[in-house]
């Protein structure tokens, strides 16, 4: 697993939610780690976890600039239910323009790694911004001269995560940044509504 996740576990500790929940589920092992670190501070958390799993082939994926390969429902499933009883939790399977937008997500954390296209992900956060802490993967890092192999006008995090710093949110770009297939590096950023 890239390094960036391991930062989920701090972030899980200070929210202590639960009511978790996760756009782009893949094979569940960040839905896995953050479900855990939450049972730690809380007797029962929820988690409901959204992704198009196989619904889509590998077009949409390319696409959305997905690079871990094809979602595994299956896999997926096997981690939740391996937690235990403590664990309540659900997926809702589509695309997040179809199943999400125009609606609101009740959850105290959310963790967005789903369509890497700006367009999807703020229509993701539009509909879970009541979170105390939405969690976004793939704010991508400015390399030498600020380059970046990808094209920010149309994936990632960063221009969303940029008008949300204009706003004054409070927002945190993380550390750790890790080389993704596309060869840009991705980061956690993180979006605290206290």
């Amino acid at each position: 697993m890239a390094r960036r996740y391991d930062q989920l576990i701090d972030i899980v500790r200070e929210a202590k939610p639960t009511r978790i929940a996760e756009i782009g589920v893949h094979k569940g092992l960040r839905a896995a780690l953050m479900c855990r670190e939450a049972l730690k501070y809380r007797e029962r958390v929820t988690y409901v976890g959204l992704d198009v799993f196989d619904l889509k082939d590998q077009q949409f994926h390319d696409d959305a600039l997905n690079g871990k390969g094809m979602p595994s429902e299956d896999q997926a499933r096997r981690r939740l239910e391996d937690i235990g009883p403590a664990l309540t939790w659900q997926f809702v399977k589509g695309d997040t323009r179809e199943t999400l937008h125009g609606q609101t997500l009740d959850a105290d954390l959310v963790f967005i790694d789903g369509d890497h296209r700006l367009e999807v992900i703020r229509g993701d956060y539009e509909s879970v911004k009541g979170a105390k802490c939405v969690v976004f993967d793939d704010y991508y890092a400015k390399l030498v001269g600020d380059h970046c192999p990808v094209d920010l006008d149309r994936h990632g995090c960063n221009r969303l995560i940029d008008e949300l710093k204009s706003e004054g949110r409070r927002v945190e770009v993380l550390s750790i940044a890790d080389r993704c297939v596309h060869e840009a590096y991705a980061q956690l950023a993180v979006v605290w509504h206290e």
